[in-house]
Parts: structure tokens; C-alpha cells; sequence
């Protein structure tokens, strides 16, 4: 009997309620110490944007290191959802369970009950304020790392921080906002931790040191490139184990809106480092080196003008870099996953070719078909002059043509070198010193001559080396002895075409990156050139540097005129056979005299 009546005094309440409060909010009802029992959606809708406008409006005090700062909450980024608060307060004992909202309805006639409004978060806002306020507190931890110094990896020892103890303000904040009252909060500081510590990283290290202390040779007929080093460790990356760019997330909301309805803070614990290679940078390396392969495919063009080619272009094969091929190998080769570190790996750079046609039957008919032979060298670093007599000696050159039998003289093929031709002043060497004069630089020229000469096995009938090493000739990896000085009319570079066709020599030279390439075309005969290495002997030191007054530099001026170079012998052969006959069999020996640095100073007063 109890039973039936407490059921029937449940469903009594449950229908005198929904008569009283049919379309209003039950009673006892309250958000923000405000009593909206009894009140129509609407009116309650009214209530809570007052007084929501009113907190929006209202200054939030925090308090931090005997300081004070204040923001209002709508400036913190903060605002309500009145739509979404109203709907809570109206669903209350309207659930749809009987039992459920008979026992609410009952419980709100002698108890209070509190409704927390709905609020929103403009999250990038919220962040930039509190940033602002507490910048000055907060002081990033830092992890321990790797840093290329001295040659190698080194380990940089972590650093605690500083920063607000956000967890505990969001925490307090919510209070003041369930509460709608805007109550002084303690900030508080605490340690920020690094993510990596030093322990952690000597294993990494030892491995980095085996992975920097490779040599990479990536090569392609006659180039190459390297990477060890410095240059090797720019392109890792390092980054607490679990991380990425040492954020766990990178978010970036814009001025979306978060409805919060619960949050969790927590720390995270120290980690590991990782490593792997950096993209950008590899991709940037790879896109360097594609620029100096890629070339599209051009057919044969000749055109004579009183007895000289005035017009080539040669039959050049295209050629294309397989940039994601050689992506992959770099990634094998630079894998700190690696058991065993090679000192040294080579990787023949994936290359596409494309052959092109030879059409001109005037071409065919002299026996210009292909390349017979190419050297290449670099001029890094010269000054303007220097480079721009490089270039002018190397349109000059180009275009030469060699009839069978004839011999070729540098001299008379780029011929005079002075002001008069459009040569500028830059340092020659002669009478044993390093001089300004026109043309300095021509020997850039000759020597690369030189070089496509020798790669074509052709008989080298005058070649004189420089009196000392020249830094020039000797660029991306070069061994000295492969150079030839021109000094008109005593000192001349001269081969000889022994070839049963004409040959034609053609220079082209890239002032971007410093590069000029002699290219000798003709028609292959089957000769086969093997040339040793250059052995480096009878290594000196550089003289002594000697200083010279100038009566024509003003007191206390030094200039320098000369450039300090060790002594050295470079000596290679150079068998050439045709079929298995040996046709030219030579050496040579280059004898360098160590070289002083002078200078010049001034005493003119």
C-alpha cells in the first residue's frame, strides 16, 4: 500500500507540474546566484544574457609573484552560449524518465539546484592574452642537444625553465565562470622541465659522430659533389621521441569556437631524441645539384663565317635527375639506423638520358658527330675581372676548328690579350711575381683546354705548368698537375689532331656557378684513355711573407699583391690505346715552387 501510494503522490507531482510549469523553468532553479524558477524560456533566456553581459564586462584580478594583472573576461576570449545554457536550465525535469523527473521535481521544492552555464572559448584569443599578461614569467626549459662544433657532434647540457601553472588558472577560471563571479585568482609558477636530458644523448652521439664522419660522394661523368661534416649534420634533425618540431600538436584554430564542457591537463614526461633527415634542406641539396644536371636534348648546328665557326651547337644528350631515386638512397645512406658507418660511400647520381639527333650533313661531312673529350674546371672566388677575362677568353677559344694533322696553339686561337681586345687587369704571374695585368685569368681557359685534351688522347705537343700551385685549378677536389700557363708569344699550350677527321672545340662556360667546360667534338676512333692519379710529392711550405714599402700608398696603408702557396712535384702518366695497341704513352711532372705572400706598404705622407 506504502508502494502504490508513493507511486501515485510521484505521478501526482509529475502532472500538477506539468500544469503549473508547462512552459517554464521548475523552481529552485538557479545560474550565477540568480533564482530563474518559474520564469518562461524566453524570460529565462533574458536573465541569463543579463547577466552574462554583466560578468563578460567584469574584471578578473590575478595575482602572480607579489604582482598584479587584470583582463576582462571578454577579452580573455571568452564568451556564453545563452541558447545552450537556456535549453539546460528547461530540459531539468524533463529528462523523459518518469521516475527521474517526478523525484526532481519533487527534490526542487525544498532544494536548490545550480546550473552551470555553457560557455565558449575563441581559443587563439584566449591564448595571445594570456601569453601577454604572463610573457615575463614564462622562461622555456631547455633540452639538451647536438651541436656541430670542433669538427663533431657535441652535447649541449639542458636548462630547467619556468611558466604558469596553467592547469591551476584554466582550473580556478572555470570557477569563476560556473559561478558567473569574477573572484581574484593566485597564480602560480612552477618548474618547466626539459623534454631531453643529457644522459640521454651519448648514444645518439656516437652514432651521429659515425654518420657525419662519412664522406658522400654523389658523381656524374665528371662532377661531383660531397657531403660530410657540417654540411652532413645541417641536414638532421633532432626532436624529443613522440614529438614533432618539439610540439606535441600544433593546433590552429583561427577564431573557430570550442564549446568546453570538461578539460584534463597534464604534464608530459622526459623523452628521448630522435633523429631523421630534414626534408626541406635535402630536398633544397638535391634541387642544387638537379639545376647543374638537367638539360634538355639539342640537335647539331653548324654555320661557317670566313673560315671559322661562328655558330655551333653541338648534338648535346638530354639528361634528367631522378630526384626521388636519389632521395631514397641518400635516406639509406644517412640512416642513423645503420649497424656498420662506411668511411666513405659512393652514389652514382640516377640520371635519365635522352639522345639527341645529329642532322646537318655538313657537321657529318667534316666528322663532327660527338664529344670526343671535355675537361672541366672552376673559378670560385675570383675577383670580377678575373672572371670576366675568363669569359672573354673562352668565347675566343670556342668555335676553333682543328683540321686532321693540323696542330692547335692556344695563342693563336684566342689571340691578343691586352686592354686593346677587351681584356681587363687582374694578377698574372710573371718575372716571379704575382702582378696585375690584362688578361689575368686566360689560364683558366688553357688549362681546361688542356684537360679536354688529355681526356680525348690527343698528343700534347707544348704544355708548361704555373711556376706555383693555384688555388683555381684545384677546386672541388682537383689534384695540382692538371693545369697549363699561356703566356703569348713564348709560353703556348699546343696539341695535336691525329684523328682522321676535323675537331672542333667548343667552350661554355656558367659564371653562376663558376664552372667552364671545353668540349672537343670529332668522330671516335676507339681510343681508350687511362690516365694514374696525380702523386703529390717534395711538399714544402709557403716562403716567409715579405713586406715592401710603396712610396705611391699613403702612410700606414697595406696593400697585398701576392698569395702564399706551398711548394710541391705533382706527376701522372697517361697511356692512350686504340684497340690494344698502345699509341701515346707520356708523363708529366709538374715542379711548384713554394710561394710567399707579399705585401705592400704604404709610406707616401
Amino acid at each position: 500500500m506504502a508502494c502504490f501510494f508513493a507511486v501515485f503522490l510521484l505521478f501526482a507531482i509529475f502532472i500538477l507540474y506539468n500544469f503549473i510549469y508547462s512552459n517554464s523553468v521548475f523552481p529552485n532553479i538557479y545560474l550565477g546566484g540568480r533564482n530563474l524558477g518559474g520564469l518562461t524560456a524566453s524570460a529565462a533566456y533574458g536573465q541569463i544574457a543579463e547577466k552574462s553581459a554583466d560578468f563578460l564586462n567584469s574584471e578578473v584580478v590575478f595575482q602572480i609573484n607579489g604582482e598584479q594583472r587584470s583582463a576582462t573576461i571578454a577579452d580573455l576570449g571568452l564568451s556564453f552560449d545563452y541558447e545552450g545554457t537556456t535549453r539546460n536550465l528547461y530540459k531539468l525535469g524533463r529528462s523523459g524518465n518518469i521516475l527521474e523527473d517526478s523525484y526532481f521535481r519533487l527534490k526542487s521544492l525544498i532544494k536548490k539546484t545550480n546550473v552551470q552555464p555553457v560557455y565558449v572559448i575563441y581559443f587563439s584569443q584566449f591564448a595571445a592574452k594570456f601569453d601577454q599578461m604572463f610573457a615575463k614569467y614564462n622562461q622555456s626549459a631547455k633540452d639538451a642537444s647536438l651541436e656541430f662544433k670542433n669538427g663533431s657532434a657535441q652535447i649541449i647540457a639542458e636548462s630547467a625553465g619556468q611558466k604558469v601553472d596553467r592547469d591551476k588558472l584554466i582550473s580556478d577560471l572555470r570557477v569563476d565562470l560556473e559561478n558567473l563571479k569574477a573572484e581574484p585568482i593566485v597564480v602560480n609558477l612552477i618548474t618547466s622541465k626539459p623534454k631531453v636530458e643529457k644522459k640521454s644523448l651519448t648514444k645518439l652521439k656516437e652514432k651521429v659522430d659515425a654518420l657525419t664522419g662519412q664522406t658522400i660522394i654523389l658523381s656524374f661523368n665528371q662532377d661531383s659533389w660531397r657531403l660530410s661534416g657540417e654540411n652532413l649534420f645541417e641536414m638532421l634533425k633532432f626532436y624529443p621521441a613522440g614529438y614533432e618540431d618539439t610540439n606535441l600538436l600544433n593546433l590552429d584554430l583561427g577564431e573557430n569556437k570550442l564549446k568546453i564542457e570538461s578539460a584534463i591537463f597534464a604534464t608530459s614526461s622526459p623523452s628521448t631524441l630522435t633523429i631523421h633527415l630534414e626534408n626541406q634542406k635535402l630536398d633544397s641539396y638535391i634541387s642544387d645539384i638537379g639545376s647543374a644536371v638537367d638539360r634538355p636534348a639539342k640537335d647539331a648546328n653548324l654555320k661557317f663565317e670566313n673560315g671559322k665557326v661562328s655558330e655551333f651547337t653541338p648534338a648535346q644528350d638530354g639528361q634528367s635527375l631522378n630526384r626521388e631515386l636519389l632521395v631514397r638512397k641518400l635516406g639509406a645512406a644517412l640512416s642513423v639506423d645503420n649497424e656498420v658507418f662506411d668511411k666513405q660511400i659512393s652514389i652514382a647520381l640516377p640520371v635519365a638520358v635522352t639522345r639527341a639527333k645529329i642532322a646537318n650533313d655538313e657537321i657529318n661531312s667534316l666528322g663532327i658527330r660527338e664529344l670526343v673529350g671535355r675537361g672541366v674546371s672552376y673559378f670560385a672566388h675570383s675577383i670580377p675581372n678575373r672572371a670576366w677575362n675568363v669569359g672573354l677568353g673562352t668565347s675566343r677559344v670556342s668555335g676553333t676548328l682543328v683540321k686532321p694533322g693540323e696542330i692547335f696553339s692556344f695563342n693563336n686561337a684566342v689571340g691578343e690579350v691586352s686592354g686593346g681586345t677587351g681584356y681587363r687587369q687582374a694578377y698574372v704571374i710573371s718575372a716571379g711575381k704575382t702582378v696585375l695585368d690584362d688578361g689575368g685569368g686566360i689560364c683558366q681557359v688553357s688549362t681546361t683546354v688542356f684537360r679536354a685534351a688529355l681526356n680525348a688522347g690527343l698528343p700534347i705537343v707544348s704544355r708548361t705548368a704555373h711556376a706555383y700551385r693555384v688555388g683555381y685549378y684545384e677546386q672541388n677536389d682537383t689534384k695540382p698537375g692538371f693545369d697549363a700557363t699561356v703566356f703569348a708569344p713564348s709560353v703556348d699550350f699546343q696539341f695535336k689532331n691525329d684523328t682522321a677527321n676535323s675537331l672542333l672545340v667548343q667552350a661554355v662556360i656558367d659564371q653562376n656557378l663558376a664552372k667552364l667546360e671545353v668540349d672537343i667534338y670529332g668522330t671516335r676512333d676507339g681510343r681508350r684513355v687511362e690516365m694514374s692519379d696525380s702523386v703529390v710529392s717534395n711538399q714544402t711550405p709557403a716562403l716567409p711573407d715579405k713586406r715592401e714599402d710603396d712610396p705611391t700608398l699613403p702612410v700606414g696603408q697595406v696593400k697585398q699583391v701576392d698569395f702564399a702557396a706551398a711548394g710541391a712535384t705533382a706527376f701522372f702518366t697517361r697511356k692512350v690505346y686504340r684497340g690494344n695497341d698502345l699509341i701515346i704513352d707520356d708523363a708529366f711532372k709538374s715542379v711548384y715552387r713554394p710561394w710567399a705572400a707579399v705585401y705592400l706598404v704604404g709610406t707616401k705622407s
